[in-house]
């Protein structure tokens, strides 16, 4: 019985532990997400980093070891936030064209936060052209999950596509636009947006109805 009360806290401490480490992460992408989208990847440095949440740098590299984790670590909990959000709202039997709006709906929504969906728009592009394995194997996995959608919806008849490639990358293009000029103080909240982008979207593609003679 003593054993097991001892592993018990034991286990708690490590719980809380880990609690703290992912709290202490999350304040860490979200300032980092904050430099980069203001002063710019390239003049942010994790001296900044570190003032801003009142850490010394030997804490900060507890968590990073250099700018560059940051970012990437920053860039594969962007995608994994709209991969999740995506699984989470689409179910196995809704139609295509049902699952592909609240896709667009989730990716809008986890990519007009700001300031982490400025910044993955910005610098993706200066990740990915490293190769970082873990994040170009998210991104596929994403592009498939994407793809798989559009290929449904051709063998069903429901959408009108002669490229499905070319529609994905135009598809993720226009959504990954959005951040750029997109603010949290304008009219339009990311809801709002995606059910536009949406409607838009699937108007391009949907296969008209017969016309009644």
């Amino acid at each position: 019985m003593m054993q097991e009360r001892e592993q018990q806290e034991l286990e708690k401490g490590v719980n809380r532990r880990e609690l703290r480490m992912s709290r202490r992460r999350k304040e860490i992408l979200k300032v980092a997400a904050r430099f980069f989208a203001e002063v710019g990847y390239e003049r942010t440095t994790l001296e900044m980093i570190a003032s801003e949440l009142g850490l010394s740098q030997p804490a900060l590299y507890y968590y990073v070891a250099k700018k560059e984790d940051v970012l990437a670590q920053l860039l594969e909990d962007i995608i994994q936030r709209i991969i999740d959000r995506a699984q989470k709202d689409i179910a196995p039997d809704m139609p295509p064209d049902q699952q592909l709006r609240q896709l667009i709906k989730a990716h809008v929504s986890s990519i007009c936060q700001y300031p982490e969906g400025k910044a993955f728009i910005l610098y993706e592009s200066h990740l990915l052209s490293q190769r970082t394995p873990e994040i170009l194997q998210l991104r596929d996995r994403y592009q498939q999950f994407v793809e798989s959608i559009l290929i449904a919806g051709v063998e069903q008849g429901m959408f009108h596509i002669e490229d499905v490639k070319l529609t994905l990358f135009a598809l993720l293009g226009a959504l990954n636009w959005i951040p750029r000029w997109y603010s949290t103080e304008g009219r339009l909240t990311p809801e709002m947006l995606g059910d536009s982008y949406a409607e838009m979207l699937l108007n391009g593609m949907m296969v008209p109805p017969p016309l009644n003679n």
